[in-house]
């Protein structure tokens, strides 16, 4: 079963921007929206239309399934196989650390 969250697609494409170097006033103009409309997506007050995803993974990259679901294009496997290389306890740590990241990106 497939949960939508949209506090979480928005926090993907926020950082995704980020990362790319770009305002919200800079990419608003590049996908033809307000920068007020870019906001309340990011910020998971509105639902990306369809049109918004592939415009947006036009501009940023990535996948829709990335920022509707989470789901890394070709990285899933790279941090499997790292994880998988440290001892159990280290496992465990590396999963409290992203737990505790996750949890404070909801909280913003």
């Amino acid at each position: 079963m497939l949960n939508y969250d949209s506090k979480l697609t928005g926090i993907r494409i926020m950082q995704r921007r980020k990362e790319k170097g770009l305002t919200q006033e800079q990419l608003s103009k590049k996908l033809n929206i307000s920068k007020n409309h870019l906001s309340n997506i990011e910020r998971g007050n509105n639902v990306p239309t369809l049109t918004f995803l592939i415009n947006l993974c036009n501009i940023l990259g990535e996948t829709p399934d990335y920022y509707i679901l989470g789901i890394i294009s070709g990285k899933t496997n790279e941090i499997e196989n790292l994880i998988r290389q440290l001892p159990q306890s280290e496992q465990k740590t590396v999963l409290t650390l992203l737990e505790t990241y996750i949890n404070c990106l909801h909280n913003r």
